[in-house]
């Protein structure tokens, strides 16, 4: 498989429209917002749909993109209204959405057709093989699970084409329900 080499996107999380607009005058490639619906920032100022529009009216401008969390794990009832928010993303001109539950995903991509999916790290990607199924199913890009190494990152590189995010700075979340980093640090081995 042949690659080329990219340059990184600058990706910066935005909670308010202020801090979008200096994200990127300040050269953000893209940001990242949570809208107030099916995301996981419950105290991040997340953004009405008027607010979405203008921000991305203005990241435009600068030529610079703006993706929304929806990283929420669904609960029974919790995809009343899914379809239409998401072709309301897509309409107004949301690049992306940032998705962890399959069921999010799977209605993302039956409802509105052209808005681009990213798996959101909380979906715990740690292997090739798993951004390979995500692609078959569509997916754009794969935000990798904060828990991948340089090394494992170099090495899923060399055996996919997907599109790869990576974390470099931020909150570090050190345990999952049976996904303990604490634990795999100590025994090498992930277990509950």
């Amino acid at each position: 498989m042949t690659k080329t080499l990219k340059r990184p996107e600058v990706l910066s999380p935005a909670g308010t429209l202020e801090k979008l607009k200096v994200a990127v005058q300040y050269g953000a490639d893209a940001v990242f917002i949570g809208g107030q619906a099916y995301g996981l920032r419950s105290r991040a100022g997340n953004f009405t749909f008027e607010q979405m529009e203008e921000g991305v009216q203005f990241a435009t401008k600068y030529g610079a993109k703006v993706y929304v969390a929806a990283n929420m794990v669904m609960h029974e009832g919790n995809e009343a209204g899914a379809g239409e928010w998401f072709r309301k993303l897509r309409d107004i001109g949301i690049a992306a959405v940032i998705v962890s539950d399959p069921a999010l995903i799977m209605i993302a991509a039956t409802e509105a057709p052209g808005l681009e999916i990213h798996l959101s790290t909380q979906a715990s990607a740690t292997n090739y093989e798993t951004l390979e199924f995500w692609k078959e199913l569509g997916l754009t890009r794969v935000v990798l699970a904060r828990e991948v190494s340089m090394e494992e990152l170099a090495e899923i590189r060399k055996r996919t084409d997907v599109e790869i995010e990576a974390f470099v700075h931020g909150a570090m979340c050190i345990s999952y329900s049976g996904r303990c980093t604490l634990s795999n640090h100590m025994s090498m081995r992930d277990a509950n």
